[in-house]
């Protein structure tokens, strides 16, 4: 009896246990389970949504939709479990000023009117260049801003506060829309630079401010919720009707699902672009349509990858496996460096896909003019043509914050010709050609002899004429190399040894998350190059100030054109930060 009792109390034992057992799983599997849903480390796999819901109040003509599809708390979130403690303050000072940057001058505040409803979509719009499609009376391009609230009630009560004592009210079509007295429309708009076609928004809110609470659906089953912020009425009636009729929408653009397909990896930001058409008389070879772009999280960075679409149908698989080894005689100093093969096939591509913008053209054509000019060369001619196989270009920093570049490329059939062309170029200009041994290796120089500006000057007076290195040249098996002066060719012969940069652990780094398959490398160090660039470019410190914690944290740039899909171009880009 005594046995059997005891058993009796094992085996109630025994039950409770196994239980006590499946009950911790139950919770242990919940709690994974929440935390795997929850942790910000699933936005290195993409956002919670892959395509912008928004898409649907925007017109299929309209040049520019940008979406971030998470949001903006769980973004701070994951830049928190990667920043260092010391960094984590900082790191949220920054978060909280790009909020009340955005939010300036506009009498709201996000923590307490935006972040108690707001969901996993940001949608921002040119939607269209003339609001009133009347270029008589001038343009005033019309932006749109679509969020999407996770609390609809929230959302109200927020839209119904702001305007509780002001603003006009007007039913169309059953919405509700919201605005201030509309001023008259400019005359004229200025734009922000040679190369823009709309004046872009300012941080206060326009004059004719306008909202509305939305539904919308993209398969006519799951709606999503959106409160949409426009600088004038019509544009929020624009994107009612662009709901309503399907063939309206940038959603059902052929070119924008065409640019989504191939665009396939994780993504926390999307943007489109419909891209002018021809401005020339001449038809190009072909023209470029649209370009999309989708940017996805990397524990080092930020991937991004675009797509950009074509009229033609051509298909082009990567040229690379591996890095090009003209690259072993680049030094590892180098902030900046192209490699890849067929420069004269780039060439007769770029030049064709630019031709159909005047603007673009014009730039292009007036950089190649001021290098032409000071080497005395036509770059397409004396260069680019006889580039068939790999070629590497890149800049070393020298004193005096100048540069000296670096210009490897593998022989071919015409390189000789080549060669010898550049030779007569140097003699027309009355430079001598002179030969001597640099480590072992022959080496050849365009010189120019010049008078020394420290003749005479001192105790130790310099010789009168000095002999300045305009080129140097060498043939280093099957490679020709080029260098503006002969302490760049010194480098670039002992890179093998010292350290190139395909050596160089921090290049490797930056091209790790890049397709192994590809057609070359643009590669940027920011920090080293900053000074060179902002020389050069005098409007980068306002595009700096513009996007500062991005600039502030970016460590490197790296580019890789990925092949060509039924004539979608498609490319990714590696921005490394601290």
């Amino acid at each position: 009896m005594v046995i059997c009792y005891l058993l009796m109390k094992l085996r109630s034992f025994f039950y409770f246990l196994i239980a006590g057992v499946l009950a911790l799983l139950a919770l242990s599997a919940g709690g994974f389970y929440w935390l795997t849903t929850h942790t910000p480390l699933n936005l290195l796999k993409g956002g919670p949504t892959t395509t912008p819901a928004a898409a649907v109040f925007v017109s299929k003509q309209a040049p520019l939709l940008a979406s971030m599809l998470v949001n903006p708390d769980r973004l701070e979130s994951l830049r928190q479990v990667f920043a260092t403690p010391a960094e984590r303050s900082r790191s949220h000072a920054e978060f909280e000023q790009i909020k009340n940057t955005l939010l300036a001058n506009t009498n709201l505040n996000y923590s307490r009117d935006i972040q108690p409803w707001i969901g996993d979509e940001i949608t921002f719009a040119i939607a269209t260049r003339d609001i009133d499609r009347d270029s008589k009376n001038g343009k005033q391009t019309g932006f749109l801003v679509a969020l999407s609230s996770q609390n609809p009630d929230r959302s109200q009560q927020f839209l119904d506060s702001y305007w509780k004592k002001q603003g006009q009210f007007e039913q169309y079509k059953g919405v509700k829309l919201s605005y201030k007295q509309l001023p008259t429309v400019p005359k004229k708009t200025e734009p922000i630079s040679p190369l823009s076609r709309f004046a872009l928004p300012s941080s206060s809110l326009p004059s004719s401010f306008a909202t509305a609470l939305v539904s919308s659906s993209l398969d006519g089953t799951n709606y999503h919720n959106f409160v949409l912020l426009a600088n004038h009425p019509q544009v929020l009636k624009d994107a009612i009707d662009n709901v309503e009729v399907a063939n309206l929408n940038l959603h059902n653009k052929p070119e924008y699902q065409k640019a989504l397909q191939q665009l396939k990896q994780g993504r926390i930001a999307l943007a489109f672009f419909n891209l002018p058409p021809s401005e020339t008389q001449e038809k190009p070879d072909f023209s470029l349509a649209s370009l999309g772009v989708t940017v996805g999280v990397n524990r080092r960075g930020l991937v991004a990858e675009t797509a950009l679409v074509t009229d033609r149908q051509n298909n082009a698989i990567p040229t690379l496996s591996e890095p090009v080894p003209a690259l072993q005689y680049i030094p590892s100093t180098s902030p900046l460096a192209v490699a890849s093969t067929s420069l004269n096939n780039f060439w007769t591509e770029f030049s064709s896909a630019i031709s159909g913008n005047a603007e673009v053209s014009k730039l292009v054509d007036r950089t190649l003019r001021n290098i032409q000019t000071a080497w005395g060369i036509n770059l397409p001619q004396d260069i680019f043509n006889w580039v068939t196989g790999e070629y590497a270009l890149a800049v070393l920093p020298g004193a005096s914050n100048s540069s000296d570049w670096i210009f490897v490329a593998e022989t071919s059939a015409d390189s000789q010709q080549a060669i010898a062309r550049l030779d007569e170029i140097a003699r027309s200009k009355e430079y001598s050609i002179g030969n001597f041994t640099l480590r072992n290796q022959k080496i050849t120089a365009w010189t120019q002899l010049t008078t020394s500006p420290n003749y005479g000057m001192g105790k130790k007076m310099k010789s009168a004429i000095e002999t300045e290195a305009k080129g140097v040249r060498a043939t280093v098996g099957k490679y020709e190399i080029f260098t503006t002066s002969v302490e760049a060719m010194d480098q670039a012969l002992k890179a093998a040894e010292t350290g190139s940069l395909v050596a160089n652990q921090d290049f490797q780094t930056s091209i790790e998350p890049l397709p192994p398959s590809n057609d070359g490398y643009f590669y940027l160090d920011w920090p080293s190059s900053r000074g060179i660039w902002e020389k050069q470019i005098p409007l980068l410190r306002l595009i700096e100030l513009s996007a500062r914690p991005l600039f502030d944290h970016l460590r490197s740039l790296t580019i890789t054109s990925t092949g060509e899909t039924a004539g979608i171009r498609k490319a990714t880009i590696f921005m490394r930060l601290y």
